[in-house]
């Protein structure tokens, strides 16, 4: 049976922590005159604080400070033991050969954690992200996940978009640009879903795609199979799906020739490429001329030849009737601006 913490939905000061919080400016008695239980919750809760911003060895000696005080309470002694381990443990991972690891290793512990322990958890996981970074640069990888993704669990989508931006200059992988989309949704940027839709492009069976952070794409791969009736490979049609469907922009300025491929995390760390299998790679090459002949279609200098147009929605109809008879029904050349 899980154990209660004394720290268990405890309020955090909004203010930093400067040994006075709790107390209004000269309306009330000093911490000194505080009885014994009003000085017990004041420092308890001035821990917590000190526990959810990530300062351990403050939080450590507020403890150890109200554990003498109240040798008899066991729930101050077990906190203040477990405050002490961690504080040890975060001292050994950042003098270890591999600190990003032994820290995340560290923050997973904490799982499922609530009150300032949540909090310790994002602080971890930030740590995580600069120690990998500091180590790879932002194109590193923790099992399988840039800094990027890292600094996205821990609720900052800021930082995890710059880091991400720049791994993207070094290598636009899918799992990459997964993540840059995510965490373009998280900042309200209109690019995200442009993102998506070159992730899509790279590699729709990315594991990042079950977890992307807007529904309409996350559920691309269920229109094509039960709105559109794909069967095979239905997930390798989510970029031409989304496309016609509205979900995604145009696809006009995009070099299909240039969108890199999937990845996979090899023994020890190391991103090797993701081999599809012989069904999925048909399918993602069909999915990708799909669009090529929708960028075509959508072109201005294909609408000023009649041509061009008619012959780049032969080649969609004979790749995908049904995504095709969607698309006309659409109104055909009218697609969301990217």
């Amino acid at each position: 049976m899980r154990q209660l913490s004394l720290f268990e939905g405890r309020m955090l000061p909004a203010e930093p922590l400067d040994g006075a919080a709790g107390l209004a400016p000269g309306g009330g008695a000093r911490a000194g005159q505080l009885d014994l239980f009003a000085q017990r919750t004041l420092q308890l809760s001035l821990a917590a604080g000190a526990v959810a911003a990530g300062e351990l060895g403050e939080a450590r000696r507020m403890l150890a400070e109200l554990a003498a005080l109240h040798p008899a309470d066991a729930d101050v002694r077990r906190q203040s033991e477990r405050v002490a381990a961690l504080e040890r443990r975060l001292a050994q991972a950042s003098g270890s050969a591999a600190p990003a690891a032994a820290l995340l290793e560290i923050a997973r512990g904490l799982e499922p954690a609530s009150g300032p322990f949540a909090s310790l958890h994002r602080v971890l996981l930030r740590r995580v992200a600069e120690a990998l970074r500091h180590a790879e640069g932002d194109d590193g990888r923790l099992e399988g996940q840039p800094p990027g993704y890292y600094w996205l669990a821990a609720g900052d989508a800021a930082e995890a978009h710059a880091s991400l931006s720049a791994a993207a200059q070094t290598r636009r992988s899918a799992r990459t640009l997964f993540l840059l989309a995510d965490a373009a949704t998280a900042l309200g940027e209109p690019a995200a879903r442009r993102l998506y839709l070159e992730a899509l492009l790279c590699d729709p069976f990315d594991a990042a795609l079950a977890s992307a952070r807007d529904e309409a794409v996350r559920g691309l791969p269920d229109v094509a199979r039960y709105e559109l009736e794909i069967e095979e490979e239905p997930a390798a049609w989510s970029a031409p799906v989304g496309i016609v469907m509205g979900v995604l922009p145009s696809p006009v300025g995009i070099a299909l020739d240039d969108v890199g491929s999937g990845e996979a995390v090899a023994p020890g760390g190391a991103v090797v490429a993701q081999p599809l299998s012989t069904g999925q790679d048909e399918a993602l090459s069909r999915a990708r001329r799909f669009v090529a002949a929708l960028a075509t279609a959508s072109s201005r200098e294909a609408r000023r030849s009649g041509e061009a147009v008619i012959e780049a929605r032969r080649a969609m109809k004979r790749l995908a009737p049904a995504l095709f008879a969607a698309y006309m029904a659409r109104g055909g050349a009218t697609l969301r601006g990217g």
